[in-house]
């Protein structure tokens, strides 16, 4: 089963360009720059907090190029470490879905998980550098809330997880969180399902532009450097977004992260209002 949300990827045209912008907002660094022979693209690797940031850049024909080719520049995939990466990866190959095995990491690329590309690899213990903290949330965006829970929750093993049921008349969507590890303290880790009803906002938009079969919408993060991030944004050339509801809380547009919408939290706020078992409805858009 899931255990942490650690890294996302993004497709880019360019990625010493978005290597570049993106650790000027964060401080982020490059560890890793590698020729990814499966994926055709060059592959780099930002850490960004306590996890990772990937860009791919296609070299080529193959999953990434597919991906910018059709319009949908930017999130490729989310990245989940576990103890046992190839049991989940096991669940996925038996639903007869196309898994690629490196190393000690499995990837499924978008066109083979309803535009939900997935890696998996070891829980690991890593130096936090730069302004942020954690991804904590990943966001997939589908037209049927119920199916997509049923589907996602059987293929990653965690139907046994507290999932919290919501409706957000601001962004005009009915959603579902499923926690990882639902206590008060514990990490946030988690992965959120959309079903938009209101199709002029932004997630119904989204919705229309992968012609309605959804993917990934965006990421959350948490850190206590918010105000330096959200300063850096606005002064650089915008794109910082307050959150109409939560003190907390704010949003980066795509265009300054090149593909990604990231919602930049701060942890107490949240863990505060996390459901728990013992209080599952606690949770409010």
């Amino acid at each position: 089963m899931l255990e942490q949300t650690d890294r996302v990827a993004l497709a880019v045209p360019n990625a010493d360009e978005a290597a570049t912008g993106l650790n000027a907002i964060f401080d982020s660094v490059i560890v890793d720059d590698i020729v990814d022979t499966d994926a055709n693209a060059r592959r780099v690797t930002l850490q960004w907090g306590f996890d990772q940031l990937e860009l791919y850049e296609p070299k080529g024909p193959g999953p990434v190029a597919d991906f910018i080719k059709s319009g949908k520049r930017g999130l490729f995939a989310g990245g989940f470490a576990l103890t046992d990466p190839s049991a989940v990866a096991a669940r996925i190959e038996q639903a007869g879905i196309r898994i690629t095995q490196q190393g000690d990491r499995f990837v499924v690329y978008p066109q083979d998980l309803r535009n939900t590309g997935v890696i998996l690899s070891p829980v690991a213990e890593r130096e936090r550098v730069g302004l942020m903290d954690k991804i904590w949330q990943i966001t997939y965006n589908a037209p049927n809330l119920d199916e997509c829970i049923a589907f996602y929750s059987d293929l990653f093993g965690i139907k046994d997880k507290l999932t919290n049921y919501y409706t957000s008349k601001v962004w005009g969507y009915h959603s579902a969180i499923t926690w990882f590890d639902a206590r008060k303290g514990a990490g946030l880790d988690s992965l959120e399902y959309l079903d938009p009803y209101d199709h002029e906002k932004a997630a119904g938009r989204f919705i229309a532009r992968t012609g309605g079969t959804g993917g990934i919408y965006m990421a959350s993060t948490h850190t206590d450097d918010l105000p330096v991030i959200r300063e850096r944004v606005i002064s650089t050339g915008g794109g910082w977004e307050n959150s109409p509801n939560k003190v907390s809380t704010g949003f980066i547009h795509p265009r300054r992260t090149y593909g990604l919408l990231l919602a930049v939290c701060n942890y107490d706020e949240f863990d505060a209002r996390r459901p728990t078992p013992e209080n599952p409805d606690s949770w409010s858009s």
